[in-house]
């Protein structure tokens, strides 16, 4: 029987939080376009466990192949600090992975339109990209060596892909993956991920050594400014919604305690706290996705 800190060093592995926040996302998705789910219950309930088991395969996998980076950067880490083993946790990383496989299976069983009504097309797509973007983030080795997490700008835009990525995947649950309010949400989303790993590859500047990130390549004075431009880049994204009137503008309030985070990020840039700016700019992206849904769910209702 697992004990306590066996199982702390799983949940860690398995970046526990992330998969909080993506099936929250998978589910504010559906929200914002479709406050009337319930006959999509159960499929959503598979696009929420399929995005878990992919969240907990990736991190594992990711885990495993920077365990001498995070020697440095995080030592606390299960693998590197031998809590649990490398093989244990290569095992993990992939019946997880096999597991996200599954429930995709499933989601395509589930399709209430059967296979000719191809209602189930989307959800493939966006799980294939999320894939794709895992493979080309991580890849190092022969015969490609894409591995994007090593170059410059790249690996930020690959992670915050998969942002995007999950807020459509819960579109797709209810079949509203091409509703053009979700993808202005999304790039918003992606921007303001883009601008957060930015930041945190600023605070782990000293264990990338390896790596060509954008404060290694540019400094760390351009990089925060170019976080904060992404920032409020985000933010005007966020606010696009309103002015092309697929949400009213009284609605606006309702993300405004995200402009507020994002906004009040700046000072944290400034005095150079990456690690503290990082966790506001997460913070305004839980608000924004919130709000937003919030805003689906009073239209729709």
């Amino acid at each position: 029987m697992l004990n306590r800190n066996a199982v702390r060093n799983w949940w860690d592995l398995s970046r526990g939080g992330n998969i909080i926040f993506g099936i929250t996302t998978v589910t504010l998705g559906a929200l914002m376009v479709e406050v009337n789910y319930q006959e999509n219950i159960v499929n959503l309930a598979l696009h929420s466990f399929c995005i878990a088991a992919f969240i907990a395969g990736w991190f594992s996998i990711n885990d495993l192949l920077d365990i001498e980076i995070d020697r440095i950067n995080h030592p606390d880490r299960p693998l590197p600090s031998e809590n649990i083993s490398e093989r244990a946790a290569e095992k993990y990383g992939r019946r997880m992975m096999i597991l996200s496989g599954v429930g995709l299976v499933a989601i395509i069983l589930n399709d209430e339109k059967g296979i000719e009504g191809l209602a189930w097309v989307d959800s493939v797509i966006v799980w294939l990209m999320a894939l794709l973007l895992m493979i080309i983030y991580e890849l190092d080795g022969k015969p490609f060596n894409p591995s994007l997490k090593k170059r410059m700008f790249w690996g930020n835009l690959a992670i915050a892909g998969t942002i995007s990525i999950t807020i459509l995947f819960g579109a797709a649950a209810i079949n509203h993956a091409t509703n053009p309010l979700l993808w202005l949400v999304a790039a918003s989303a992606m921007v303001l991920t883009t601008a957060r790993e930015i930041c945190m590859d600023s605070n782990d500047r000293f264990g990338d050594y390896d790596r060509t990130t954008l404060p290694r390549v540019l400094g760390l004075e351009k990089a925060r400014k170019t976080a904060w431009v992404l920032a409020v880049a985000s933010a005007l994204l966020m606010l696009l919604p309103f002015a092309f009137k697929l949400l009213p503008l009284n609605l606006m309030l309702l993300v405004l305690p995200a402009i507020v985070c994002i906004v009040s990020s700046k000072p944290f840039l400034t005095r150079g706290s990456d690690a503290e700016a990082a966790e506001v700019l997460r913070a305004g992206m839980v608000f924004g996705l919130v709000g937003l849904a919030l805003c689906g769910m009073i239209i729709n209702s």
